[in-house]
């Protein structure tokens, strides 16, 4: 009996050492990339007529460290056709450097560009992404709309 009891200990442990020294079933899941870190979105774009065009602004929230360019989606449209709430068909207009001299620094953190290639009587809708130097983007800003007047 003494044997018994001895031998079921020595099972019972070997059964233990074995699920210690092989915890899994070796099967692997696929491999999660880490979380990127976008940069802050662009809160407060603006859209002003000026004698040359249409001055955009913006200022970026947090830190301007990551930040490597931004990026310019401009609509058009007819000024007679103008439709306010419509969707609008934004296309890429300016990928510029934060260094890029057409960028006009405003501050720490504001950020001021001129559209001079615009028309007069046409109705034009901006919207600016902020990228890193890996040319990941932050969700576009709201829309700044303004429509371009005789002067």
């Amino acid at each position: 009996m003494v044997k018994r009891r001895r031998m079921r200990c020595a099972i019972l442990g070997c059964i233990l050492f074995g699920l210690l020294l092989f915890p899994g079933c070796g099967k692997k899941g696929d491999p999660i990339p880490p979380k990127s870190i976008l940069p802050p979105a662009i809160a407060d774009l603006t859209a002003d007529s000026v004698a040359e065009g249409i001055m955009l602004g913006w200022s970026v929230p947090g830190t301007t460290g990551p930040i490597d360019h931004f990026r310019i989606l401009r609509s058009e449209a007819a000024g007679d056709r103008v439709c306010p709430g419509c969707p609008q068909d934004y296309k890429p207009f300016a990928t510029l450097k934060v260094a890029d001299p057409n960028l006009r620094r405003e501050g720490d953190k504001g950020f001021r560009y001129l559209d001079a290639s615009i028309t007069t009587g046409r109705f034009y809708s901006y919207r600016v992404s902020a990228c890193d130097f890996r040319g990941q983007c932050s969700e576009p800003s709201a829309p700044a709309d303004r429509l371009r007047e005789m002067r």
